[in-house]
């Protein structure tokens, strides 16, 4: 019976000794107390590394956003200027057409007003002659429709009789001198009539001018 009990193995409690471990781990320390446990207790550092992991993470990941952030930016600036460049080319292409239709049109006009300057000498003409009123009347009939037409085009007579000189709507040909009371500069005549589309000059005016 006794040789039984001596051959019989101790029991080991393992969670004493873990505890036991514990204990002498802190005193070594200097926390008898056991408030630090890092020293030796593996699942905190386990649990520390983890944390550290995530903060890892979460750092790349933010800087994954700002970096999103960044090209979203960039792309969004590079199409506001492709957006403005589109419509600075839509407004060059609008304002061709228009010059280029004005042109055309003053280019048309041009070649008519000889016309005109013609049924405004027959009329002057008949003016001073017996002819039939109703030639006269014919001939002022087709005039009036010439300038409405005209108009319609936005072309208009520059006035020039009695107006002060200006080169930018008139060409002085001749002078003569001012009568009393007539300023310089002032148009006593003129020569050939002149027209313009809006801005543009599509013939300036022939006058004289007195001095």
């Amino acid at each position: 019976m006794k040789e039984n009990e001596k051959n019989k193995e101790p029991v080991v409690n393992e969670e004493y000794e873990d505890q036991e471990q514990t204990d002498k781990c802190c005193s070594e320390t200097g926390d008898p107390a056991g408030e630090d446990r890092s020293c030796c207790s593996k699942e905190e550092e386990s649990s520390h590394q983890c944390n550290c992991n995530d903060n890892s993470e979460v750092e790349e990941l933010k800087k994954q956003l700002a970096e999103a952030e960044a090209k979203q930016e960039e792309y969004l600036k590079a199409a506001q200027r492709l957006q403005a460049d589109f419509e600075n080319y839509k407004r060059r292409n609008r304002n061709a057409l228009e010059e280029s239709y004005e042109s055309a049109t003053a280019d048309v006009v041009e070649a008519f007003l000889p016309v005109l300057d013609n049924l405004d000498r027959a009329i002057e003409s008949f003016n001073e002659s017996n002819v039939d009123e109703s030639i006269l009347k014919g001939i002022e009939m087709v005039r009036k429709q010439f300038l409405d037409t005209l108009a319609k085009l936005n072309v208009e007579e520059i006035e020039a009789l009695g107006k002060p000189f200006d080169p930018e709507l008139h060409n002085a040909v001749s002078q003569v001198e001012a009568k009393e009371g007539q300023e310089e500069n002032t148009i006593t005549a003129v020569l050939q009539k002149g027209y313009r589309m809006g801005e543009r000059i599509i013939r300036y005016s022939m006058v004289q001018v007195a001095r």
